[in-house]
């Protein structure tokens, strides 16, 4: 191990070193967390980096058709809708692929998503939007909106009931003056409804 090589810092192709992973391969190799250009990060086996034969965090499969545009941020939109629906590693997967959720055969190629996405109201402050969220990703079930209204349609959204009416997360918050982080968190440890409402932000979570 005395003569193990510090990659750290070192850049192989797409990928920078960023530190060595706490566990080796099955057979003992070192592995090392790597950030990829895309902004995704991976742990990549360290003589794959030496030999070359992992240049990407698996991007590289689709880059091929981002022909110069791969650093846009409709590039990393398109990337990251194929990942949820196609990469069963994808932390979204269970969202989308696993429910049957697909990318119509013309957005397979990214130019035509591009051009598609230029005609159809895209800027940088909206994200694509399935109108029936168990619809595919495909011209006539895709807009382009603001995060918030993309929040409260999305399918996984949990109904909250409080004093008679029903709400999503962040309707909660905004009509109770809470942050929808707060109203998450709370969420997530398990609190009441009544309570996450009736406790002031400053003294809750």
């Amino acid at each position: 191990m005395s003569f193990l090589k510090d990659l750290v810092g070192q850049r192989f192709s797409k990928l920078t070193v960023i530190k060595r992973a706490e566990k080796n391969s099955k057979s003992g190799n070192a592995r090392w967390v790597c950030r990829c250009d895309c902004g995704k990060y991976s742990t990549v086996i360290g003589s794959h980096l030496l030999s070359g034969k992992t240049t990407s965090c698996g991007c590289n499969r689709y880059s091929k058709t981002a022909k110069g545009h791969s650093k846009e941020r409709l590039y990393r939109i398109w990337y990251g809708m194929h990942r949820r629906c196609y990469d069963p590693k994808d932390d979204k997967y269970k969202w989308y692929g696993s429910r049957g959720i697909s990318v119509c055969k013309a957005w397979h190629d990214f130019l035509a998503f591009r051009d598609w996405a230029l005609n159809h109201g895209y800027s940088d402050e909206l994200t694509i939007d399935r109108i029936d969220n168990d619809g595919n990703y495909e011209p006539s079930n895709c807009r382009w909106i603001d995060i918030k209204s993309q929040a409260n349609n999305r399918n996984s959204n949990r109904i909250l009931k409080y004093r008679g009416k029903e709400y999503t997360a962040i309707q909660l918050a905004e009509q109770h003056n809470l942050s929808p982080h707060t109203v998450y968190n709370r969420l997530k440890l398990g609190w009441s409804i009544d309570r996450i409402v009736e406790t002031p932000e400053a003294g809750g979570v």
